[in-house]
């Protein structure tokens, strides 16, 4: 029964591995480049508040920080750059599914003013960017904040 089964799971996953292949397959960067324009790596990223510092933590998982990776404050903003790149030289007709993707990232992060790269700090760890920001959090408390009204498109009562 579990032979059949397998069999039949089989049988249905062929033609979606093969809509896989050649839709999200190497060779289909190349067919649709349109498609895959918006593709491109951009590294996962949490941005929180620890202790009054603000902390930016992006998942760069394979990347040299040292030669791949820039971090800088530009125009009040925090900015994260970099490239991740293959390492291995692998033909295309040798893949059966690339799901990974590379190429140069870019990631902002505001900051409130009186921020100088003195205050900011980068670790790398386990494929892990962690930036901290000392003290950006307490800036941000002590500005005033104005509430936004939000509209509906349904006009209020009067």
């Amino acid at each position: 029964m579990k032979q059949e089964a397998l069999n039949g799971m089989t049988w249905m996953e062929r033609p979606f591995d093969d809509f896989f292949r050649v839709f999200v397959g190497p060779r289909s960067r190349k067919a649709f480049p349109t498609l895959f324009r918006h593709l491109e790596f951009t590294p996962a990223t949490d941005v929180f508040a620890r202790n009054g510092d603000l902390v930016v933590r992006a998942e760069l998982p394979g990347i040299d920080p040292a030669k791949d990776v820039t971090v800088n404050i530009e125009n009040g903003d925090l900015m994260i750059r970099g490239e991740r790149t293959k390492r291995e030289d692998i033909k295309e007709e040798a893949y059966y599914r690339m799901e990974a993707f590379y190429g140069a990232f870019e990631r902002h992060v505001w900051l409130p003013e009186g921020i100088t790269e003195k205050d900011v700090e980068a670790e790398y760890k386990d494929g892990v960017l962690e930036v901290v920001v000392h003290g950006a959090t307490k800036s941000l408390e002590a500005s005033e904040q104005k509430a936004i009204p939000i509209r509906t498109g349904v006009k209020a009562k009067a």
